[in-house]
């Protein structure tokens, strides 16, 4: 933070661009993506493999640019704190990543804003079930996801309690971009790398709001809701007397148990 001053988008491309070089740009910021998704995930959640992984990305840079590297993410944190849009997206269009690369474009945030209002702003306005699920099969860097929290909140709903994201997207960059800033704004969420269509699944990563807000539990309890809601009931034939049975073949006498399940 330059003098007491927020960081802005400039200061972000003059750190990038100072980092390593001799380098292409696309390896660089994917690098730092991996990087900051990976060391948000094991404070949290150790995990052996990325943790490797992680030692293996900043073997390769000298440690004055891993200290920038640091200072981009303190710099995505303040280019996040306004509120909740696609900052990477953005920052990936700008620097000409995705024209070099895969081709891949990410919605502007004023455009995944306006579909979040016209979609769903009425819905959230009285929000009466405990929490909500949203699924986003394509998800990008995690815009429309995002454009959605920014309406929860304008409707005075706090996300890490009232809301669970499941997302997909088969290129592994913008996953981890979508984990990262998910992960910032404390979002549960589950991120998904593989392909929505094939259902062939790579990786799966949690943020650490959906474990610190036992998430897990949640979900699982949810699922037995609905599975005793949708249990069969007695048909009127079901209810009709049994003939006798013989003694020898009743079955022997017990308590007589009740089950309330109530949530």
């Amino acid at each position: 933070m330059p003098d007491g001053k927020p960081y802005d988008r400039n200061d972000f491309i003059k750190t990038f661009n100072n980092i390593a070089r001799h380098r292409h740009r696309y390896e660089v910021f994917r690098d730092f993506v991996s990087m900051s998704a990976i060391s948000l995930h094991n404070a949290v959640n150790m995990n052996d493999e990325m943790e490797q992984e992680y030692l293996q990305i900043v073997g390769q840079y000298k440690k004055e640019e891993v200290s920038d590297f640091c200072k981009l993410l303190a710099i995505l944190v303040d280019l996040l704190e306004p509120e909740p849009r696609d900052v990477l997206g953005g920052l990936y269009m700008e620097l000409e990543l995705g024209n070099n690369n895969t081709g891949q474009f990410f919605t502007p945030p004023e455009i995944s804003l306006m579909m979040a209002k016209m979609s769903y702003g009425d819905q959230l306005q009285n929000l009466e079930q405990p929490y909500i699920t949203l699924s986003e099969p394509a998800c990008g860097a995690g815009g429309m996801v995002l454009a959605f929290v920014s309406v929860m909140l304008s409707h005075k709903h706090n996300p890490a309690e009232k809301l669970w994201v499941q997302c997909i997207d088969v290129d592994r960059l913008a996953a981890m971009m979508c984990y990262l800033q998910l992960s910032l704004w404390h979002v549960p969420a589950e991120i998904i790398i593989g392909n929505t269509l094939t259902m062939e699944f790579r990786r799966t990563l949690y943020t650490p709001a959906h474990y610190l807000h036992g998430w897990d539990a949640q979900l699982h309890f949810r699922q037995v809701k609905e599975l005793i809601i949708q249990a069969p009931t007695k048909t009127p034939e079901a209810d009709k007397p049994e003939p006798p049975i013989e003694e020898s073949k009743q079955a022997p006498k017990g308590d007589n148990l009740q089950f309330d399940f109530s949530f």
